[in-house]
């Protein structure tokens, strides 16, 4: 039998080959790209009133969560109907993402004032915030596992390693800064704030019994469903942008090598710009980042028919036949192979 010329692989190979001749390379470093243009992914806090409904005190804690005036937050708020239950309650889901691999709230808890406070924010997320703010490639959030000797080999281990990654790995050539004008015509390759483009690691630790971070640890703890199996082990999770982590580095696999990998991922050239084909999940983080948000607003502007110039029927722009006449050719020329 034949074996089919068109089959999903080789039109894969082939499309994804057009799309890197036809597409422009972002020279900008993972990090950094995701710092100033990845918007945080929004994370479902769900209330659940008790039998007799929401208490007047409870209706104000909920219409904080949703106004949140201070600082903003990554987070939608769902009112869900009274449960048989004596007092109201409140529980965290993750993004969109990991939500439908998590049927159970990822933390609950009575509807209360300090709740509220717990899951808007903790001295942890302040100073990962303050951290992310000032340019810092990526903070390593280390989840201490209860045991003084295995938690202090891997800190050192980690605190090494972060040293020799630092000293070892480069950024992209071709990056413009924000008013370097006229030596890039390309917008992707210029950054969006003024913030130094450097490479710099930090570490943040975490108890696993920190009553203040509990919100926190379990965003962090249940980003894969089995590090349940690894409640004995430390871990190193890396946070960069706007508070995206990637998956932990655990025990043992706390070494060198795996991160020096995940800094080479972070300081790489961002290859592909849209948020959800990269690796990782957002945290719920209250932040300002309009510092480092200065990308030009679109704005909507009503054209009347009058002043729109429509081109002849049946007449498609001259880039449009070239640039599929050229897919045509390159995919010919695939498939004859």
């Amino acid at each position: 039998m034949l074996r089919a010329r068109f089959s999903p692989l080789r039109i894969a190979v082939a499309l994804s080959f057009a799309t890197a001749l036809l597409s422009l390379a972002c020279q900008v470093p993972v990090f950094r790209y995701a710092l100033e243009r990845w918007e945080p992914a929004s994370y479902l806090v769900s209330i659940v009133p008790a039998s007799g409904g929401l208490s007047a005190v409870e209706q104000k804690l909920v219409e904080q969560l949703r106004t949140t005036p201070e600082l903003p937050v990554n987070l939608d708020v769902q009112v869900e109907s009274p449960a048989k239950e004596d007092q109201a309650r409140i529980a965290l889901r993750y993004p969109h993402k990991l939500r439908e691999a998590e049927a159970e709230p990822i933390w609950q808890g009575p509807l209360t004032a300090a709740n509220v406070q717990l899951l808007l924010d903790s001295p942890v997320r302040l100073e990962l915030r303050k951290r992310l703010l000032t340019g810092q490639t990526a903070v390593w959030l280390f989840v201490e596992s209860g045991n003084a000797p295995k938690d202090e080999a891997a800190i050192k281990a980690l605190t090494q390693a972060l040293e020799q990654a630092q000293a070892a790995v480069k950024l992209p050539d071709g990056v413009v800064g924000r008013n370097e004008s006229g030596k890039s015509a390309d917008p992707v390759n210029t950054l969006q704030s003024d913030l130094p483009l450097k490479v710099e690691f930090s570490l943040l630790r975490l108890r696993r019994d920190d009553p203040q971070e509990a919100a926190l640890l379990a965003m962090l703890l249940h980003m894969e469903p089995d590090l349940k199996d690894f409640a004995g082990e430390p871990m190193a999770f890396p946070v960069f942008g706007r508070g995206r982590m990637l998956e932990p580095l655990i025990g043992a696999g706390i070494h060198d090598g795996n991160v020096l990998e995940h800094a080479a991922y972070l300081c790489g050239a961002c290859s592909c710009e849209v948020k959800d084909q990269n690796p990782g999940i957002d945290l719920l983080v209250a932040a300002d980042w309009s510092p480092v948000d200065t990308t030009p607003k679109l704005e909507i502007v009503r054209i009347t028919p009058s002043e729109v110039e429509v081109p002849p029927a049946g007449k498609p722009p001259v880039g449009v036949i070239t640039a599929g006449l050229a897919l045509l050719g390159l995919g010919a020329w695939w498939f004859r192979r």
